[in-house]
């Protein structure tokens, strides 16, 4: 299994429980500047992925991209996988 911080195991193991396996929102003691930092490991090694989303659904936004649309963090089947889930399906964090 992958090493991950145990804020990477956090944001991958809440996101796994998530519909749609969104990632955010991020812990509360995660803010700008360390956010990024984590967010951006994750995102290099393929455990999370940006998926554009339309600002008025009400999902979780990582970041705006402009005329109304964002971008928003979802796991990956490898960041699953890092967490020891191997399942490529999950419905509502549940594995089947």
């Amino acid at each position: 299994m992958t090493k991950l911080s145990d804020t990477q195991a956090l944001i991958l193991s809440a996101a796994a429980q998530r519909p749609e396996l969104i990632a955010l929102p991020l812990p509360e003691s995660l803010r700008g500047g360390a956010a990024a930092k984590v967010v951006g490991a994750l995102l290099a090694k393929g455990f999370l992925e940006e998926v554009d989303t339309d600002l008025r659904r009400g999902e979780p936004v990582w970041r705006e991209t402009g005329d109304g649309h964002g971008v928003t963090l979802v796991a990956t089947d490898a960041g699953l996988g890092a967490i020891g889930i191997e399942s490529e399906k999950l419905v509502h964090g549940i594995a089947f």
